[in-house]
């Protein structure tokens, strides 16, 4: 209905489908279809320019009528999503999402006030990709000096909220002693059942830097099972009495409970940042008032430590 208004006001083959974006041959088609579905003629081609048929004056009334409902109706459609859409959209890891981001949220709201959200856990190619395409207005990722996330400087800008170690943990005996402890092998070596991050996962590549640092030690991590997951490693590790690698926020609670039990020392930690990221281009208040309220506090923090 769109071609046939746009045809009726230019009269012109040519000017038309330039004015909907269309080669003159697609746009031809699409005028003959739907002539061919009202069962008439709506141009009379005899003419140059074309002129509407009694049958084609008719029916741009009726289609002006009815593009105006329709476009009526899309416009109260999307001003019901937007009233219903909250303040932000976060899509992060699992693990944070769980330890981290709702205690952030709460830190924030001296600031920037209470925002709704919506926050959601995705794999970090979707999320960036969301992320580009306005669908997600906020990021949280681990990330690691020396396994680096593939993001478009150009597209995003980007925030270390907090430095989180990850940890060695074991699981408990009921006194609440490790079951195991590579320090305590020193340079014996030994077997340890293990639970690690399957290839999918962003920390395989961290566990395998680290386990490449302690391989002179003659250590063996016995993997019993796997996930891209540190929540899911977790109750493996407790369940199977086992090691495991997990993020600090993520094992806490586990080890206040006597679950489990950080082993290794400080050598066997890994620094971890914890990095929000944001479309560059985005004009949407909450996320300014996040990114203002960020960039405040940092200033802070700073001016603290010159002081």
């Amino acid at each position: 209905m769109e071609d046939f208004l746009a045809l009726a006001q230019t009269r012109n083959f040519s000017q038309a489908s330039s004015d909907r974006n269309v080669t003159q041959p697609a746009f031809s088609r699409r005028i003959r279809a739907l002539e061919t579905w009202l069962g008439v003629s709506l141009f009379d081609r005899r003419s140059y320019p074309v002129t509407l048929t009694t049958e084609g004056r008719m029916f741009r009334d009726s289609a002006e009528t009815i593009l105006t409902t329709l476009y009526a109706n899309r416009a109260q459609f999307q001003e019901n999503q937007i009233g219903q859409r909250p303040d932000l959209r976060i899509a992060a890891a699992t693990t944070l999402n769980l330890n981290f981001i709702p205690n952030w949220l709460r830190q924030l709201e001296p600031q920037t006030g209470h925002l709704t959200t919506h926050i959601s856990t995705q794999n970090f190619h979707d999320m960036a990709q969301n992320l580009a395409e306005g669908e997600i207005d906020l990021v949280l990722q681990y990330s690691h000096s020396q396994v680096p996330l593939f993001v478009e400087t150009s597209k995003f800008m980007t925030h270390v909220l907090t430095i989180e170690p990850m940890v060695l943990v074991s699981a408990t005996d009921r006194h609440g002693e490790p079951l195991h402890d590579p320090a305590r092998a020193g340079d014996r070596g030994g077997i340890f059942p293990y639970m690690g991050y399957s290839h999918d996962g962003y920390f395989a590549e961290v566990e395998r830097i680290l386990f490449a640092h302690h391989a002179e030690n003659g250590l063996i991590l016995q993997r019993l099972g796997e996930s891209p997951t540190s929540e899911v490693l977790k109750r493996l590790a407790i369940s199977f009495g086992t090691l495991t690698l997990l993020p600090e926020s993520c094992a806490r609670e586990a080890v206040e409970d006597g679950e489990l039990a950080v082993v290794g020392g400080e050598d066997w930690q890994v620094p971890l940042e914890v990095r929000l990221y944001r479309a560059r281009d985005s004009q949407r208040p909450a996320i300014k008032r996040v990114w203002g309220a960020i960039q405040e506090t940092k200033q802070q923090e700073t001016q603290m430590k010159r002081t």
